[in-house]
Protein backbone atom coordinates (compact mmCIF):
# COMPACT_ATOMS: atom_id res chain seq x y z
CA UNK A 1 0.00 0.00 0.00
CA UNK A 2 2.76 2.27 0.78
CA UNK A 3 4.21 2.28 -2.74
CA UNK A 4 0.28 2.82 -4.03
CA UNK A 5 0.44 5.78 -2.45
CA UNK A 6 3.27 7.35 -3.03
CA UNK A 7 2.62 6.49 -6.59
CA UNK A 8 -0.80 8.71 -5.76
CA UNK A 9 1.06 11.52 -4.41
CA UNK A 10 3.46 11.65 -7.07
CA UNK A 11 0.60 12.04 -9.18
CA UNK A 12 -1.06 14.52 -7.62
CA UNK A 13 1.64 16.84 -7.24
CA UNK A 14 2.62 16.84 -11.02
CA UNK A 15 -0.87 17.80 -11.55
CA UNK A 16 -0.56 20.62 -9.19
CA UNK A 17 -2.79 18.83 -6.61
CA UNK A 18 -5.33 18.20 -9.26
CA UNK A 19 -5.39 14.41 -11.00
CA UNK A 20 -6.46 14.82 -13.78
CA UNK A 21 -6.18 12.74 -17.00
CA UNK A 22 -5.31 13.09 -20.99
CA UNK A 23 -9.59 12.74 -22.06
CA UNK A 24 -9.00 9.13 -22.25
CA UNK A 25 -11.26 6.39 -21.33
CA UNK A 26 -9.98 4.64 -17.87
CA UNK A 27 -11.05 1.18 -17.46
CA UNK A 28 -14.70 -0.29 -18.97
CA UNK A 29 -16.79 2.12 -17.01
CA UNK A 30 -16.76 5.11 -19.43
CA UNK A 31 -15.52 7.45 -16.83
CA UNK A 32 -13.33 10.23 -17.81
CA UNK A 33 -11.25 12.55 -16.30
CA UNK A 34 -10.52 15.81 -18.13
CA UNK A 35 -7.17 17.87 -17.59
CA UNK A 36 -7.80 20.61 -14.82
CA UNK A 37 -10.80 18.98 -12.97
CA UNK A 38 -10.15 17.85 -9.60
CA UNK A 39 -11.45 14.57 -7.90
CA UNK A 40 -14.52 14.77 -6.43
CA UNK A 41 -16.02 11.65 -3.96
CA UNK A 42 -19.31 12.44 -2.39
CA UNK A 43 -19.93 10.23 0.76
CA UNK A 44 -24.11 9.35 1.63
CA UNK A 45 -23.73 8.50 4.80
CA UNK A 46 -26.94 7.23 6.83
CA UNK A 47 -26.46 8.64 10.26
CA UNK A 48 -24.54 11.64 11.43
CA UNK A 49 -24.36 9.14 14.73
CA UNK A 50 -21.34 11.01 16.49
CA UNK A 51 -19.90 7.55 16.35
CA UNK A 52 -19.85 4.26 13.60
CA UNK A 53 -21.20 6.34 10.87
CA UNK A 54 -19.18 9.62 11.35
CA UNK A 55 -15.92 7.96 12.39
CA UNK A 56 -16.80 6.67 8.47
CA UNK A 57 -17.34 10.08 6.98
CA UNK A 58 -14.26 11.63 8.89
CA UNK A 59 -11.75 8.89 7.59
CA UNK A 60 -13.03 9.68 3.98
CA UNK A 61 -12.40 13.57 4.35
CA UNK A 62 -9.03 12.88 6.67
CA UNK A 63 -7.82 10.71 3.70
CA UNK A 64 -8.85 12.33 0.86
CA UNK A 65 -7.18 15.70 2.11
CA UNK A 66 -4.45 13.71 2.60
CA UNK A 67 -4.13 12.66 -0.35
CA UNK A 68 -5.59 16.47 -2.60
CA UNK A 69 -8.67 14.99 -3.43
CA UNK A 70 -11.91 17.08 -3.06
CA UNK A 71 -14.93 14.77 -1.03
CA UNK A 72 -17.86 15.37 0.98
CA UNK A 73 -20.00 13.86 3.46
CA UNK A 74 -23.79 14.34 3.34
CA UNK A 75 -26.66 12.84 5.45
CA UNK A 76 -29.89 12.30 4.80
CA UNK A 77 -32.64 14.81 6.97
CA UNK A 78 -34.11 11.96 8.72
CA UNK A 79 -31.75 8.54 9.24
CA UNK A 80 -31.89 5.81 7.66
CA UNK A 81 -34.55 7.57 5.65
CA UNK A 82 -33.96 5.71 2.02
CA UNK A 83 -36.08 7.89 -0.59
CA UNK A 84 -34.13 10.92 1.16
CA UNK A 85 -30.65 8.92 0.31
CA UNK A 86 -31.65 7.74 -2.91
CA UNK A 87 -32.60 11.54 -3.92
CA UNK A 88 -29.12 12.68 -2.36
CA UNK A 89 -27.43 9.99 -4.92
CA UNK A 90 -29.23 11.16 -7.89
CA UNK A 91 -28.40 14.52 -6.65
CA UNK A 92 -24.64 13.83 -6.47
CA UNK A 93 -24.84 11.81 -9.98
CA UNK A 94 -26.41 14.98 -11.28
CA UNK A 95 -23.22 17.39 -10.11
CA UNK A 96 -21.11 15.04 -11.66
CA UNK A 97 -19.19 13.43 -9.33
CA UNK A 98 -16.54 11.29 -9.72
CA UNK A 99 -17.75 8.67 -7.02
CA UNK A 100 -19.76 7.94 -4.78
CA UNK A 101 -19.14 6.48 -1.36
CA UNK A 102 -22.81 4.53 0.18
CA UNK A 103 -23.79 1.99 2.48
CA UNK A 104 -25.49 -1.32 0.64
CA UNK A 105 -29.11 -1.19 0.88
CA UNK A 106 -32.09 -3.34 -0.45
CA UNK A 107 -34.16 -1.34 -1.62
CA UNK A 108 -35.27 -1.08 -4.90
CA UNK A 109 -34.87 2.62 -5.35
CA UNK A 110 -31.49 2.84 -3.81
CA UNK A 111 -30.55 0.05 -5.94
CA UNK A 112 -31.65 1.65 -9.35
CA UNK A 113 -30.05 5.04 -7.99
CA UNK A 114 -26.71 3.48 -8.23
CA UNK A 115 -26.42 1.45 -10.90
CA UNK A 116 -27.82 4.42 -12.41
CA UNK A 117 -24.69 6.32 -11.13
CA UNK A 118 -22.59 3.36 -12.12
CA UNK A 119 -23.49 3.01 -15.67
CA UNK A 120 -23.21 6.99 -16.28
CA UNK A 121 -19.34 6.19 -15.03
CA UNK A 122 -19.35 7.24 -11.11
CA UNK A 123 -17.42 4.51 -9.53
CA UNK A 124 -19.47 3.09 -6.54
CA UNK A 125 -17.83 2.12 -3.59
CA UNK A 126 -20.08 0.31 -0.94
CA UNK A 127 -18.99 0.34 2.58
CA UNK A 128 -20.47 -1.66 5.85
CA UNK A 129 -23.03 -3.31 3.56
CA UNK A 130 -22.47 -5.10 0.16
CA UNK A 131 -24.88 -5.84 -2.71
CA UNK A 132 -23.51 -8.88 -4.39
CA UNK A 133 -24.84 -9.56 -8.11
CA UNK A 134 -25.80 -6.01 -8.77
CA UNK A 135 -24.09 -3.31 -10.37
CA UNK A 136 -20.28 -2.91 -11.09
CA UNK A 137 -18.81 -1.55 -7.80
CA UNK A 138 -16.25 -2.15 -5.19
CA UNK A 139 -17.42 -3.22 -1.27
CA UNK A 140 -14.84 -2.42 1.15
CA UNK A 141 -16.08 -3.73 4.87
CA UNK A 142 -16.81 -6.56 7.36
CA UNK A 143 -17.76 -9.94 6.09
CA UNK A 144 -20.98 -9.78 7.76
CA UNK A 145 -21.70 -13.31 7.86
CA UNK A 146 -18.26 -14.19 9.12
CA UNK A 147 -18.52 -11.92 11.75
CA UNK A 148 -22.00 -13.63 12.70
CA UNK A 149 -20.12 -17.21 12.96
CA UNK A 150 -17.46 -15.45 15.03
CA UNK A 151 -20.43 -13.96 17.67
CA UNK A 152 -22.01 -17.22 17.62
CA UNK A 153 -18.76 -18.89 18.65
CA UNK A 154 -18.30 -16.71 21.07
CA UNK A 155 -21.93 -16.96 22.48
CA UNK A 156 -21.10 -20.46 22.54
CA UNK A 157 -17.70 -20.03 25.18
CA UNK A 158 -19.40 -17.02 27.28
CA UNK A 159 -22.48 -19.23 27.71
CA UNK A 160 -21.03 -22.24 28.28
CA UNK A 161 -22.96 -23.88 25.50
CA UNK A 162 -26.40 -22.91 27.44
CA UNK A 163 -28.78 -19.96 26.19
CA UNK A 164 -31.65 -19.09 25.20
CA UNK A 165 -31.28 -16.12 23.08
CA UNK A 166 -33.21 -13.26 21.45
CA UNK A 167 -31.52 -11.10 18.63
CA UNK A 168 -31.97 -7.52 18.49
CA UNK A 169 -31.35 -6.27 14.73
CA UNK A 170 -31.92 -2.78 13.27
CA UNK A 171 -34.74 -3.00 10.29
CA UNK A 172 -35.32 -5.78 7.40
CA UNK A 173 -33.96 -4.96 3.87
CA UNK A 174 -30.43 -4.37 5.55
CA UNK A 175 -27.92 -7.55 3.77
CA UNK A 176 -25.38 -6.90 6.53
CA UNK A 177 -27.48 -7.99 9.64
CA UNK A 178 -29.11 -10.56 7.22
CA UNK A 179 -25.56 -12.04 7.18
CA UNK A 180 -24.47 -11.40 10.46
CA UNK A 181 -27.74 -13.12 12.22
CA UNK A 182 -27.89 -16.16 9.45
CA UNK A 183 -24.16 -16.32 10.55
CA UNK A 184 -25.19 -16.64 14.19
CA UNK A 185 -27.42 -19.09 13.67
CA UNK A 186 -25.12 -21.58 11.66
CA UNK A 187 -22.72 -21.32 14.42
CA UNK A 188 -24.73 -22.34 17.28
CA UNK A 189 -26.78 -25.05 15.02
CA UNK A 190 -24.53 -27.93 15.84
CA UNK A 191 -24.90 -26.50 20.17
CA UNK A 192 -27.99 -28.54 21.34
CA UNK A 193 -28.17 -25.94 24.38
CA UNK A 194 -28.08 -22.80 22.56
CA UNK A 195 -31.38 -22.04 21.42
CA UNK A 196 -32.33 -18.53 19.17
CA UNK A 197 -35.51 -17.76 20.21
CA UNK A 198 -36.76 -14.77 18.58
CA UNK A 199 -35.22 -12.07 16.55
CA UNK A 200 -36.71 -8.47 16.68
CA UNK A 201 -35.60 -5.17 14.99
CA UNK A 202 -35.41 -1.78 16.82
CA UNK A 203 -35.61 0.63 13.51
CA UNK A 204 -32.00 1.89 14.29
CA UNK A 205 -33.89 4.10 17.23
CA UNK A 206 -33.12 3.68 20.96
CA UNK A 207 -36.72 4.10 22.26
CA UNK A 208 -37.51 1.29 20.11
CA UNK A 209 -35.18 -0.89 21.00
CA UNK A 210 -35.52 -0.11 25.21
CA UNK A 211 -39.87 -1.16 23.93
CA UNK A 212 -38.04 -4.40 22.10
CA UNK A 213 -36.28 -5.16 25.04
CA UNK A 214 -38.81 -4.82 27.68
CA UNK A 215 -41.61 -6.91 24.90
CA UNK A 216 -38.74 -9.59 24.80
CA UNK A 217 -38.68 -9.89 28.83
CA UNK A 218 -42.05 -9.67 28.67
CA UNK A 219 -43.44 -12.59 26.30
CA UNK A 220 -40.42 -14.43 27.05
CA UNK A 221 -39.39 -15.28 30.43
CA UNK A 222 -37.35 -17.81 29.31
CA UNK A 223 -34.61 -15.69 27.45
CA UNK A 224 -31.48 -14.95 29.46
CA UNK A 225 -28.89 -13.86 26.40
CA UNK A 226 -29.25 -10.79 24.36
CA UNK A 227 -27.50 -10.43 21.37
CA UNK A 228 -27.43 -6.92 19.20
CA UNK A 229 -25.92 -7.16 15.88
CA UNK A 230 -25.91 -3.61 14.91
CA UNK A 231 -24.71 -0.55 17.14
CA UNK A 232 -27.93 1.10 18.15
CA UNK A 233 -28.79 -1.88 20.24
CA UNK A 234 -25.66 -2.05 22.04
CA UNK A 235 -25.87 1.41 22.70
CA UNK A 236 -29.04 1.49 24.04
CA UNK A 237 -28.73 -1.39 26.62
CA UNK A 238 -24.94 0.30 27.42
CA UNK A 239 -26.64 3.51 28.51
CA UNK A 240 -30.26 2.78 29.59
CA UNK A 241 -29.75 -0.71 31.61
CA UNK A 242 -28.00 -2.33 34.67
CA UNK A 243 -27.09 -5.48 36.31
CA UNK A 244 -29.98 -3.65 39.10
CA UNK A 245 -33.03 -3.70 36.49
CA UNK A 246 -31.70 -6.11 33.80
CA UNK A 247 -32.51 -10.34 34.85
CA UNK A 248 -30.00 -11.27 31.53
CA UNK A 249 -26.98 -13.38 31.84
CA UNK A 250 -25.21 -12.26 28.83
CA UNK A 251 -25.50 -9.42 26.81
CA UNK A 252 -23.28 -9.43 23.83
CA UNK A 253 -23.15 -6.56 20.91
CA UNK A 254 -21.95 -4.47 17.93
CA UNK A 255 -19.32 -1.90 17.81
CA UNK A 256 -17.81 0.55 20.00
CA UNK A 257 -19.47 3.38 21.39
CA UNK A 258 -18.92 5.20 24.64
CA UNK A 259 -22.65 3.74 25.27
CA UNK A 260 -21.37 0.33 25.23
CA UNK A 261 -18.36 1.20 27.05
CA UNK A 262 -20.37 2.11 29.74
CA UNK A 263 -22.31 -1.17 30.05
CA UNK A 264 -18.91 -2.93 30.16
CA UNK A 265 -17.66 -1.15 33.33
CA UNK A 266 -21.00 -1.31 35.01
CA UNK A 267 -20.95 -5.24 34.02
CA UNK A 268 -23.77 -5.42 31.68
CA UNK A 269 -22.10 -5.80 28.28
CA UNK A 270 -20.07 -9.37 28.21
CA UNK A 271 -18.44 -8.70 25.23
CA UNK A 272 -18.22 -6.54 22.14
CA UNK A 273 -17.30 -7.40 18.02
CA UNK A 274 -15.64 -4.27 17.21
CA UNK A 275 -15.82 -3.61 13.30
CA UNK A 276 -12.81 -1.45 11.49
CA UNK A 277 -14.94 1.94 10.50
CA UNK A 278 -12.44 4.28 10.09
CA UNK A 279 -9.92 1.78 7.63
CA UNK A 280 -13.32 1.71 5.63
CA UNK A 281 -13.20 4.99 4.97
CA UNK A 282 -9.86 5.19 4.28
CA UNK A 283 -9.65 2.07 1.89
CA UNK A 284 -12.60 3.50 -0.26
CA UNK A 285 -10.61 7.00 -0.53
CA UNK A 286 -7.67 4.85 -1.67
CA UNK A 287 -9.27 2.54 -3.73
CA UNK A 288 -11.01 4.97 -5.32
CA UNK A 289 -7.76 6.70 -6.96
CA UNK A 290 -6.18 3.88 -7.61
CA UNK A 291 -9.26 3.06 -10.22
CA UNK A 292 -8.76 6.54 -11.59
CA UNK A 293 -5.20 6.10 -12.22
CA UNK A 294 -4.65 2.70 -13.20
CA UNK A 295 -8.70 1.63 -14.39
CA UNK A 296 -8.71 -0.84 -12.04
CA UNK A 297 -9.44 -2.02 -7.99
CA UNK A 298 -6.80 -4.17 -6.53
CA UNK A 299 -9.81 -6.64 -6.04
CA UNK A 300 -13.82 -6.62 -5.90
CA UNK A 301 -14.34 -6.86 -2.56
CA UNK A 302 -11.93 -6.18 0.48
CA UNK A 303 -12.71 -7.24 3.63
CA UNK A 304 -11.87 -5.12 6.85
CA UNK A 305 -11.05 -7.49 10.11
CA UNK A 306 -13.75 -7.28 12.78
CA UNK A 307 -11.90 -8.39 16.79
CA UNK A 308 -13.85 -9.46 19.63
CA UNK A 309 -12.89 -7.71 22.90
CA UNK A 310 -14.56 -9.05 26.20
CA UNK A 311 -15.24 -7.17 28.97
CA UNK A 312 -12.05 -7.73 30.68
CA UNK A 313 -10.05 -6.77 27.24
CA UNK A 314 -11.89 -3.64 27.54
CA UNK A 315 -11.34 -2.70 30.93
CA UNK A 316 -7.84 -3.47 30.25
CA UNK A 317 -7.47 -0.84 27.86
CA UNK A 318 -6.97 -3.20 24.42
CA UNK A 319 -9.33 -1.52 22.57
CA UNK A 320 -8.44 1.84 23.52
CA UNK A 321 -7.66 3.36 20.14
CA UNK A 322 -11.10 2.29 18.82
CA UNK A 323 -13.17 4.55 21.81
CA UNK A 324 -15.25 7.53 20.42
Amino acid sequence: MKHRITAIALLLSMAAGLLAGCGEEIGNSGTQQQEGWPVRITAVLPHADQGYWTDVGLAVAERAAELGVDAKVVNPQLNYNVPQMVELIRQQVAAQVDALIVQGIDDPDYRAALADAAAQGVQVVLVDTDLADSFDHLYVGTDNYDAGVRMGEELIRISGGEAVAAVLSGAPGYPNLDERVAGLRDAVAGCPGIEIRRLEYNDYDSLTALEKYNQILREDPDVDTLICVEGTGGQTVGQMLSTATCPLGNILVFDLSDETVMGVENGLIDGVMVQQQKEMGRIAVEEILRYLEQGAYSAKVIYTPVVFYTADQLKGGAADEHII
